[in-house]
């Protein structure tokens, strides 16, 4: 049984949240080399106006994408509406790739028809993709409305959604924890993980975050964090896993981090392959953060890749995220106006989980990536 949601008024939701057709999955490309010279979108190939970058995007046929996972803040959704409204086809390549990877790929692809147009990426990951010369400005149509912690001023990227850390449990392998401090106990021996590398993917690092938090840490110091899982690491309590929903189902793991929207997204699947499942946010670490969706530099469908960008902050984008569990951008607005329905409201999380959130700046991201990246390989020993 997935975890259990309590319906709420829009007014209570947004006092908590404290904020003013087809589909292909193409195969892996982060391996590819010899990317050729790719250089900003010439000014004159991008539609001056929403719907004429919309006739353009139709003409381009396709807009493709990379680390864009269905069950993801429910992308399936989105893939299947944005195609239906404008007649773009979605292709997805390495849907389950890390933001690192996601940035090689663009160095790898410049240049070649399978480069991608626009990227998913932790927070942390915008200034690295910046300072690398991996994306061009584009201000989408509701630019002016997006608040100002989720979105680059210059338009270099935008945050189209957040979501809250959590834990999913298979529950016939393991009890359901509360509190990071509860998964010291030996009776987690062998079976807690995180989703992947600390040192490379966004929900890895939000996790070490969100325990830094639980032990006396904060946005600006995630060394806690560190220590904490060096701790579960010695007791053995720490193991790796090559995917999440497989670790649960094979026993691989029994509690895995991860965000509260993939969890959404997993659950039929996961009680369709018997797993007595809920996923729960630990108390003594609420985190949240977002992810951007940056344009990337001479993308090969530069209005495709605009295209969709304006699509994910659209009303009927911001719909799509919610319905996944992820917090749209411009939920205030879109929910003082009636414009989110009530299942998409009960699909986020509980308000008084979301209220405790705060989004860490892309400076606080930047300083804790190198703090993992000095200190994770010689502390966390699995």
């Amino acid at each position: 049984m997935s975890a259990p949601r309590t319906t709420v008024s829009r007014r209570t939701l947004l006092r908590a949240l404290g904020l003013g057709a087809g589909l292909v999955a193409a195969g892996p490309v982060l391996a590819a080399c010899g990317g050729g010279s790719s250089g900003p979108t010439d000014a004159s190939a991008i539609g001056g106006s929403l719907d004429e970058i919309a006739a353009k995007a139709k003409e381009e046929g396709t807009v493709r994408l990379i680390a864009y996972p269905e069950t993801w803040a429910n992308y399936k959704g989105h893939f299947a509406e944005f195609t239906k409204k404008y007649g773009v086809e979605v292709v997805v390549d390495s849907p389950d790739a890390s933001s690192a990877e996601e940035l090689q790929a663009v160095q790898n692809l410049k240049g070649h028809p399978s480069q991608p147009d626009v990227l998913d990426i932790g927070y942390s990951f915008t200034q690295p993709a910046i300072d690398q010369g991996l994306i061009e400005p584009y201000k989408p149509s509701n630019f002016n409305a997006i608040p100002d912690n989720l979105k680059d001023p210059e338009g270099q990227w935008i945050g189209a959604y957040y979501g809250v850390l959590a834990v999913g449990v298979n529950k016939a392998a393991a009890d359901v924890p509360t509190s990071f401090a509860e998964l010291k106990d030996p009776k987690y021996r062998g079976k807690i993980a995180l989703p992947g590398d600390a040192r490379s993917g966004a929900s890895s690092i939000a996790t070490v975050f969100a325990a830094s938090l639980a032990n006396g840490g904060s946005l600006d110091d995630i060394t806690p964090g560190i220590e904490f899982f060096a701790e579960l690491a010695e007791l053995g309590n720490l193991v790796t896993i090559s995917d999440e929903s497989s670790a649960l189902t094979t026993g691989q793991a029994a509690v895995v981090f991860d965000w509260n929207y993939n969890w959404l997204g997993r659950t039929e699947q996961l009680e369709r392959d018997g797993v007595d499942f809920e996923y729960t946010v630990l108390e003594d670490g609420v985190f949240g953060n977002y992810s951007a969706q940056p344009v990337t530099i001479g993308s090969p469908q530069p209005n495709a890749a605009r295209l969709w960008v304006d699509w994910l902050t659209s009303d009927e984008g911001s719909e799509q995220y919610a319905l996944g569990g992820a917090v749209p951008a411009r939920f205030t607005e879109l929910a003082e106006a009636g414009k989110l329905s009530q299942e998409a409201l009960d699909s986020l999380p509980a308000p008084e989980i979301v209220a405790q959130v705060e989004l860490p700046t892309a400076e606080q991201g930047e300083d804790a990536d190198k703090v993992i990246a000095a200190d994770w390989a010689t502390k966390v020993r699995i």
